[in-house]
């Protein structure tokens, strides 16, 4: 029979995303409740990750880790210059979740490869090379579900790492996007903005509709109203989108002293397009940017981000994906990472 998390969630008297934290050793679960799942999974007989033996034998297979591949019109120019692969700058988000996915499927026995392609429109080559997989972890998210639902059509055991897919339930691992932005938009009205813009992600990924709802949600805490004119939308994960949003933005002529951006990399183009329009930052505007990317402490000023432990997020995505292929627990699990504000020195007080 199989064990269910609402069958050890019944037995440790707790709510089945209590006994989804112990099991993925989340940090905000005390100890005293650890200890009581900890007895229930061990009494109902639930495997947990990593108790398989050598003597057992090692899995055998390849596991592939799929990346978006970007349209070629997102690889545009910006003012004439040279235009550059938009896909080279998401090296950062991937390589962070991908090395942490390899470091523990390695340890298993498995071969991992890595692949580009649509999301959007994957090709029956992608779908047929999938397909053949033993398990698969797709990093970031979507919003056409061709490609999910081949694999789920198939029987092929899945992933989701760094986003979700709204109500089409998946097992995914991601960061508490919403938690975040309402984190990023309270520091700022700390800081006396009460004008606060959002230049938000492409609409392809449900990620920046939580990143919307957690910027509504840190206004409505602080009581202060929402302007739909202070939001618009990158185009392209690409800061030649962001350049163009934020232009966008500057253009309609509405006051604001802070804004914050989805992505570190898209914020380099929010921030050439504001010091193109003769502001400074962040003494005339704050910025604040999404998963604090290496590049961020050498950015002028340096950049504040919202960070995301991206490596220890790839490697929860591949442990469920082993936990699925040892024992399909028929649960979709959605696993949330807290997001952590750095300040640096892109954001200040609000002018005046």
């Amino acid at each position: 029979m199989r064990i269910k998390l609402r069958d050890i969630a019944e037995r440790a008297n707790v709510s089945a995303s209590t006994v989804s934290r112990v099991i993925n050793n989340h940090p905000q679960v005390d100890q005293q409740t650890r200890e009581t799942v900890m007895v229930a999974l061990t009494q109902l007989g639930y495997p947990l990750f990593n108790t398989k033996t050598s003597s057992e034998g090692e899995l055998e297979g390849t596991i592939t880790v799929i990346t978006r591949s970007e349209p070629d019109q997102n690889n545009q120019s910006v003012n004439n210059e040279q235009p550059v692969d938009s896909n080279r700058f998401y090296n950062d988000f991937n390589l962070a979740i991908t090395e942490g996915i390899e470091t523990v499927i390695r340890k298993r026995g498995l071969r991992t490869q890595m692949e580009r392609m649509s999301f959007e429109k994957p090709t029956e080559k992608d779908l047929a090379l999938l397909i053949r997989s033993k398990g698969v972890v797709i990093v970031g998210g979507m919003k056409e579900l061709q490609l999910v639902n081949k694999l789920e059509k198939a029987g092929v055991p899945f992933v989701v790492a760094g986003a979700h897919l709204g109500e089409h339930e998946v097992n995914c691992v991601l960061g508490n996007y919403l938690e975040g932005t309402a984190r990023a938009v309270a520091a700022l009205i700390e800081l006396g903005h009460t004008r606060i813009a959002l230049v938000n992600g492409p609409t392809t990924t449900t990620t920046s509709k939580d990143k919307l709802k957690g910027y509504k949600l840190g206004l409505s805490e602080a009581k202060l109203p929402f302007d739909p004119e202070l939001i618009v939308t990158s185009g392209a994960f690409h800061p030649n989108g962001c350049y163009k949003a934020t232009q966008e933005l500057l253009n309609r002529n509405r006051h604001f002293t802070a804004v914050i951006f989805p992505d570190d990399l898209l914020a380099l183009g929010g921030l050439r397009a504001i010091r193109e329009k003769g502001l400074r930052v962040p003494e005339d505007v704050s910025v604040i940017g999404f998963y604090n990317y290496a590049i961020t402490q050498f950015t002028e000023p340096p950049l504040s981000t919202i960070h995301l432990e991206r490596q220890r997020l790839g490697e929860i995505a591949a442990r469920r994906l082993l936990n699925l292929l040892e024992h399909s627990d028929g649960e979709h699990l959605q696993i949330m990472l807290p997001m952590k504000l750095i300040l640096r020195a892109s954001t200040g007080p609000a002018p005046g």
